[in-house]
């Protein structure tokens, strides 16, 4: 039975989501509505700003089902543009900065994009692209001040696009999710799995690119409540914990990948939120247990982009609850869910089938791509609305004998790692035209530590042991960093099954460490790297040439490696070293050549004063 059979709810305003945010500035004028780091702004100075950005971008030719592209990190001024976009009548395209040109070439020209608002510093990107009228973010916006602060009539309806969110595809192209102004307001309007109200802080510390930060922004700004922007870069547990301590942030999204790092390395980082919503994977039983102990509640938050970012919720996880299969609960207010068999019945209590989802979130289906949207949003057999549609999430779910959801796992290839959707095919058709691969492969491992790991495999008979640094660079220059494999099988032939096909479950694992395992540490300075690494990946003992993905390790754990780094040495080091230097012999050769660069800078008093200091200590 759909979640939603009998519950009466009121339909859905006929409102747009700037339309909805306006009155909640006319409610709240003085009222902060966003700030990071120092600075803030108010609701009328939000809605003001975002009313001059309007103006320009009509000036520019926004209406009604015109994309605009937006390039930029995570600040007040890229909030206040995706605003003003809306107020103009468009829909905006977020582009990720650090993903590869290639795929950002391939987003502008599928959307049809052809203004793009950019900070000056990602400017260059997309010096080449052909067409694109160009929107600094700075320069321009002067010229926007003074323009005036009302919201021009753009005719915006409901049913006109709000956004397009590009998600991972099994072809090796992306595929756009077009979400409507009707879409959001469904996930925001009368929110029963989450609290959203004027007297709470919301913490955004997703990419725009990520779906989670329709709510983050929209969930907050639509019912006056205040957003905290995490500053740019990627989210560290103690970027998180002194976010959360400084605006006394009460509600947040984080991945599940994400939600347990934090908590195993800072148990007391959310001590003081009232409620974290946990998805894109199952929340971790045993970091569950540890938040509730301060007070925290946790929702298991499910639901994919294709149904506006949540789709069903568990509110109130129990500690109960953490030691089996943690429900995803029942359909969100104004949402249908049925699991159903492959001829489209309704399974019983306790047998599985696919979860399928309906009403006013589904999105309207994906852009260009009308055969796929048809595969996937399918007419509703049990609705009575005319023209109500269907997604197939291809997740396989059950219902208890209460009507509680349980997620059983995917029905295809596609995976979740650090709470982005991943079609390991993509990864395959990528990887499979690398010029001495003759055959490749993808599969997601958990490692001794808990972690997901995505491991490549292929069939190459010119590649060395070794060449797994060339590949990842191979596709990094194509796919986002968390689409390319850290770890790497050389094999001469695939398993198959008997009927030929891949055989995944027998994949053989990556093989821990590199050419010299179990060598200890033999510096001060590599004992210091190790460290970090333990402290990362739960490993007790590990050897100078082991391997950091090969251990356990992935994107987000190397980025806090290096960031952890800098706080223990005073030295700068990119956020990709560990991907470069792979190895705690290799990193150490780093850490003391930014060493070096550092001291050489120094005066001959500094250096003094360090060494007064080091002989103190």
């Amino acid at each position: 039975m759909s979640t939603q059979a009998g519950r009466a709810t009121p339909p859905l305003p006929e409102q747009c989501v700037h339309d909805r945010f306006a009155e909640r500035a006319n409610d709240a004028l003085e009222a902060v509505a966003l700030e990071c780091g120092g600075r803030r702004l108010t609701y009328a100075e939000l809605d003001a700003r975002a009313g001059q950005v309007a103006h320009l971008l009509r000036g520019r030719g926004v209406r009604p089902g015109v994309a605009v592209a937006v390039s930029a990190q995570r600040d007040l001024e890229v909030l206040v543009a995706l605003l003003g976009v809306l107020k103009a009548g468009g829909h905006y395209l977020p582009l990720d900065p650090d993903y590869p040109a290639e795929r950002l070439e391939f987003m502008l020209a599928d959307s049809g994009a052809r203004l793009l608002l950019v900070q000056p510093e990602f400017a260059d990107g997309f010096a080449g692209a052909p067409g694109l009228d160009t929107v600094l973010m700075d320069r321009d916006w002067s010229a926007a001040s003074e323009l005036p602060t009302s919201t021009p009539a753009a005719g915006a309806r409901p049913d006109d696009l709000a956004y397009v969110m590009y998600t991972s595809g099994s072809t090796g192209r992306p595929k756009g999710v077009e979400v409507t102004h009707r879409n959001i307001m469904r996930l925001v309007h009368e929110a029963d799995y989450a609290d959203l109200d004027p007297g709470q802080v919301m913490l955004m510390l997703a990419p725009l690119s990520f779906d989670a930060s329709t709510f983050e922004l929209w969930g907050a700004l639509c019912n006056g409540a205040r957003v905290a922007v995490l500053p740019q870069g990627v989210p560290t547990a103690a970027s998180i914990e002194q976010a959360v301590r400084r605006h006394g942030v009460t509600v947040l999204f984080m991945a599940a990948g994400l939600f347990q790092h934090v908590v195993r390395t800072r148990p007391g980082a959310l001590a003081g939120v009232r409620q974290v919503l946990v998805g894109g994977d199952t929340p971790p039983p045993a970091e569950v247990r540890t938040v509730l102990e301060f007070g925290v509640e946790v929702v298991n938050a499910y639901g994919p982009t294709e149904c506006t970012t949540f789709s069903c919720a568990r509110r109130g996880v129990t500690v109960a609850e953490t030691r089996g299969n943690i429900p995803i609960g029942a359909g969100i207010v104004r949402t249908d869910t049925y699991v159903v068999d492959e001829a489209y019945q309704e399974t019983p209590p306790g047998v599985a089938g696919e979860l399928l989802i309906g009403g006013p979130g589904v999105a309207r289906g994906y852009l260009g791509r009308p055969a796929l949207t048809a595969e996937r949003f399918v007419p509703d057999p049990f609705g009575t609305a005319p023209g109500a549609r269907l997604y197939r999430t291809g997740d396989l779910a059950s219902r208890d004998a209460d009507g509680v959801l349980h997620y059983l796992g995917r029905r295809d290839q596609q995976v979740k790692i650090l709470g982005h959707r991943v079609e390991l095919g993509e990864i395959e058709v990528v990887l499979g035209n690398h010029p001495e691969v003759r055959g490749a492969a993808a599969a997601v491992r958990t490692t001794p530590n808990g972690e997901k790991q995505l491991v490549g495999y292929v069939l190459s008979d010119t590649l060395g042991p070794a060449a797994g640094g060339q590949l990842q660079d191979y596709l990094r220059e194509r796919l986002p960093d968390f689409l390319v494999p850290t770890a790497w099988v050389r094999l001469t032939e695939f398993p198959l099954t008997p009927n030929g096909k891949l055989d995944r479950s027998a994949l053989p694992a990556p093989v821990a460490g590199g050419d010299g395992p179990g060598l200890a540490p033999r510096t001060p300075l590599e004992q210091a790297v190790a460290e970090v690494w333990t402290e990362l990946l739960n490993v007790a003992a590990i050897g100078v040439h082991d391997d950091f993905f090969g251990l356990g390790g992935n994107s987000l754990l190397a980025t806090q490696a290096a960031v952890l780094l800098q706080e223990r040495f005073p030295v700068d080091l990119p956020v990709n070293v560990v991907f470069n230097a792979p190895t705690v012999a290799l990193l150490t050769e780093e850490v003391h050549r930014a060493i070096a660069e550092h001291v050489a800078q120094l005066s001959d008093t500094e250096v003094e004063s360090m060494l007064s200091q080091e002989r103190e200590g």
